[in-house]
């Protein structure tokens, strides 16, 4: 695996809290929720190269009721999903003792709608604004897993 930089700029990409796996859930699953189905699919297919499970939800109805039943490792969310709540769902993660060990990442559009430090207090774990290069993800993915305690 090739070594790249880290990005220094937390306004572009940054991850905030790196969390540990606390239960027996499926490890290095991904959810990519996402509005434009066709940008969700392809990172979810990029995550899948790189050997996660990963799947792309496209609306937050889905990801609420699947997270009813399933709980993947991350979640990987267009930020545009949450805005017609006041990213309710995101705030009563944060502060759900299930929530704990999922990591929660905000994907978001290149221009400065929300702050990385108005994305934190709402409860993403990072950010990755656009353009992000989906090896970024991965990077930022595997370092996460790979630092769990007795998972490699």
């Amino acid at each position: 695996m090739t070594h790249r930089p880290p990005h220094d700029d937390e306004c572009q990409f940054a991850l905030w809290n790196s969390k540990r796996m606390m239960s027996a859930r499926e490890f290095r699953s991904v959810v990519v929720a996402h509005a434009d189905i066709a940008l969700g699919e392809l990172l979810a297919l990029l995550l899948r190269l790189n050997e996660f499970h990963a799947i792309a939800i496209p609306d937050m109805e889905t990801v609420e009721l699947m997270f009813g039943h399933w709980w993947p490792s991350a979640l990987l969310m267009d930020t545009r999903l949450g805005r017609r709540s006041n990213f309710r769902f995101i705030r009563d993660a944060a502060v759900n003792p299930a929530f704990r060990s999922v990591l929660i990442v905000a994907l978001t559009s290149n221009w400065r709608e929300l702050s990385p430090g108005e994305l934190r207090r709402v409860g993403f774990d990072g950010l990755c604004r656009r353009p992000c290069q989906a090896w970024r993800l991965a990077d930022m993915l595997n370092e996460h897993f790979h630092l769990l305690p007795g998972q490699f």
